[in-house]
């Protein structure tokens, strides 16, 4: 099994302890096992495992103290990752397009001088299909799809370019490689009349840093849902830094649905679409679980935004403040974090009702049988913080 053989003719070799060792190898390997396994087993509640399936063999749990470390060091070391760079400048002209969106939103509604836009925002919206599905469920919030790759926003005839500027090179190879993972989106561009629907071409931590840094944001919309609905797992462990719960912007996600949430704007909603803030989805249970962890971790380290916004924004103006010492919340406020899941959705809606694919890459799970699961958190006040 270890021997070194040549094949005659050809200018090749092929190496079995190589080969043996490839970790490719070894994960197609542990895919076949699993898919025996499974198949052995006829219980009701078997999940169904395809080419998509990344469960435990795939990419092995991270250790809660480990992923505790990561998170508390990220909110400890924000100030240095927040002022270290300033906004990509595309990305400040597409928050600017935003605030003007808003505004004309406002107006064509009509609503009150004093009263709010709700926002609902969908980060990493790829090819904007997930954006225009959430602007007919919410016809009276303004729906803003940020995505960073042209390349994948120019499919969506929703998507107007408003400058000529080119993605560079590894942007484009990256693109590359996700277009292919991406259906076309054709047959929903005649969703392109939605009034209340927007898509933009910008970096999202960047983004995200304008909307909880701009006042005039705060003065005339508020992030009434965040979905993140683009499948951001990076199944392996070299790349768990890659993931959006293990990310240096993970505190902005965070402060993004501690901002004020309040419905003024008359939009009519259960009280259970109401509670849930921050929505997140993926076919990965395991991203889910430990992306519900952090928020756990993130809660008890009392990080909300009031006081990011009173230590760092608001006195400090446009001058960089010191940010050696890094952040240490100590407020006092009682704010909490309530998720519920990661939950199978089609489990969890009734057997009569299909589950509504919200992107391409969850068209391309259903039509295989990939189980989809989501995880929705809340956030709970019982004083103003």
């Amino acid at each position: 099994a270890y021997q070194r053989f040549a094949y005659t003719g050809n200018r090749f070799q092929h190496d079995i302890t190589a080969y043996v060792s490839n970790p490719t190898t070894q994960r197609r390997r542990r895919r076949r096992h699993m898919l025996g396994v499974m198949s052995m087993d006829n219980s009701d509640t078997t999940t169904k495992v395809t080419q998509y399936t990344i469960n435990d063999s795939v990419c092995p749990p991270t250790d809660a103290e480990t992923l505790e470390k990561i998170v508390q060091k990220h909110i400890h070391t924000l100030p240095r990752y927040w002022f270290s760079r300033p906004v990509a400048k595309h990305t400040a002209e597409a928050f600017q397009e935003a605030m003007d969106f808003v505004h004309e939103f406002k107006a064509k509604k009509h609503l009150p001088d004093i009263s709010k836009v709700n926002v609902i925002l969908d980060s990493g919206c790829g090819t904007g299909k997930s954006s225009i599905r959430l602007g007919e469920m919410y016809p009276n919030c303004v729906v803003i799809g940020v995505d960073q790759s042209l390349a994948r926003l120019s499919k969506n005839k929703s998507y107007k370019q408003s400058d000529e500027s080119e993605e560079s090179d590894s942007e484009k190879q990256t693109s590359a490689h996700n277009m292919d993972d991406q259906e076309n989106n054709s047959n929903n561009q005649g969703k392109s009349q939605n009034d209340n629907v927007l898509l933009l071409r910008a970096e999202l931590s960047d983004f995200w840093k304008c909307c909880l840094s701009s006042i005039q944001w705060q003065e005339s919309a508020s992030i009434y849902k965040h979905y993140l609905l683009y499948p951001n797992p990076y199944p392996k462990k070299s790349r768990l830094k890659s993931r959006f719960y293990a990310h240096p912007a993970f505190p902005l996600l965070m402060m993004t649905i501690m901002m004020d949430g309040d419905a003024s704007n008359g939009d009519v909603l259960s009280a259970e679409a109401e509670e849930d803030k921050l929505v997140v989805r993926s076919n990965w249970e395991g991203y889910l679980t430990e992306f519900k962890s952090a928020i756990g971790i993130y809660q008890d380290c009392k990080g909300t935004f009031s006081e990011w916004n009173r230590t760092y924004l608001a006195s400090n103006g446009s001058s960089s403040p010191d940010t050696a010492d890094g952040w240490f919340p100590t407020n006092e406020s009682a704010i909490k974090f309530e998720s519920s899941g990661p939950n199978r959705m089609d489990i969890l809606i009734k057997d009569e009702q299909k589950v509504l694919p919200m992107t391409n890459f969850e068209a391309k799970y259903l039509e295989c049988g990939e189980p989809i699961y989501e995880l929705t958190t809340r956030v709970v006040r019982s004083r103003e913080t």
